[in-house]
């Protein structure tokens, strides 16, 4: 009797652990079926979330014709997450008016790099004593290399300090700094710096030529005057390029202000138009959120960081929506990466 005992026993515990099992499984099976949305669900949404994104197409002024061959000049790509909310990549004119300023500063760097001391500029130096003590045929010889060399100095100087002049002119037209009249004459009068430096150039060759041709190697008279010349014109052509490149300085200051002001508009226009587009989105649950991605918007500065995102609440733009807050109280989290 008490081994039968012991049996029914057992077999009352298994029962009760298959019973577990068993609705442990079924209620599995019945959360993974509420869990995964029909294909009808899906496609709701997705067409509310499309819906919602032309919509902040047209509140950002992104579906404006004013690209290449006639297209838009900013676009919204959307992507559906269930459960989550949705990514949105925002893609608007402001990241092509902050690539400006970054080519304005790679600009900026490579002019640096170039305005290194020219490497003739040791020859150009006077003769040294041993030269004067030599002979008269090779001091006439080394004062007619040094004389060479010398225009060479020249010509390299007058021509970097005029095409980083060109340069600083080209980048403060980009930054808005100066406009195209003013672009115009500054071009023309780099134009008349370098007519005249190879004028100069010439008529210093020619001198030089004639001086050789005379037995004594007596320099010509013009050479003086010529070098003189020479000189002021490279002093016209670096202070132009240095002044250039102060009003370039101050340009990608002014630039930089704007375009954070314009970024600040863009994001303000963005929660406004959020606010108003959140009524398409009546499939999404309070709990969700959307990710808008601004492309090419970030603080680069030292963390190199291109991308802004903005995490905005379902329930905080419904209740913009709803009037309850304005498009300014919505609480979001923005941060660059």
């Amino acid at each position: 009797m008490a081994r039968i005992n012991a049996a029914c026993k057992k077999l009352a515990r298994l029962c009760c652990k298959s019973s577990a099992a068993t609705s442990l499984a079924l209620s599995l099976v019945v959360s993974s079926a509420i869990a995964q949305p029909t294909a009808e669900a899906l496609e709701r949404s997705r067409q509310e979330l499309g819906v919602f994104s032309d919509l902040l197409s047209v509140g950002l002024g992104l579906d404006e014709p004013g690209g290449l061959f006639g297209m838009n000049v900013g676009s919204i790509q959307s992507r559906y997450l269930f459960g989550q909310g949705a990514y949105l990549e925002i893609r608007s004119p402001l990241a092509n008016r902050r690539q400006r300023l970054s080519l304005a500063a790679l600009s900026s760097t490579m002019r640096d790099l170039q305005s290194s001391q020219n490497p003739f500029s040791r020859f150009s130096a006077a003769p040294s004593s041993q030269a004067l003590d030599a002979g008269t045929a090779d001091s006439a010889l080394v004062a007619s290399l040094a004389s060479r060399i010398q225009d060479v100095d020249y010509e390299l100087i007058v021509s970097s300090a005029l095409r980083q002049a060109a340069e600083a002119a080209e980048a403060l037209r980009s930054l808005e700094g100066i406009d195209d009249a003013t672009y115009a004459d500054i071009r023309g009068e780099l134009a008349e710096l370098r007519r005249d430096l190879q004028a100069h150039l010439s008529e210093m060759n020619e001198a030089v030529a004639r001086a050789n041709s005379v037995p004594t190697g007596t320099p010509d008279a013009v050479a003086v005057p010529l070098s003189e010349r020479i000189a002021l014109l490279r002093q016209l052509a670096q202070q132009k390029a240095e002044e250039l490149g102060e009003q370039l300085e101050q340009a990608q200051s002014d630039y930089e202000q704007r375009w954070f002001a314009e970024r600040e508009a863009f994001e303000r226009a963005l929660y406004a138009s959020a606010c108003t587009a959140s009524e398409q989105l009546v499939s999404f649950a309070d709990s969700e959120t959307l990710a808008i991605v601004l492309a090419g918007l970030g603080d680069e500065g030292a963390r190199m960081r291109p991308d802004r995102m903005h995490m905005l609440s379902i329930a905080e733009l419904r209740r913009c929506a709803s009037g309850a807050i304005a498009p300014s109280d919505i609480s979001a989290v923005v941060y660059s990466y």
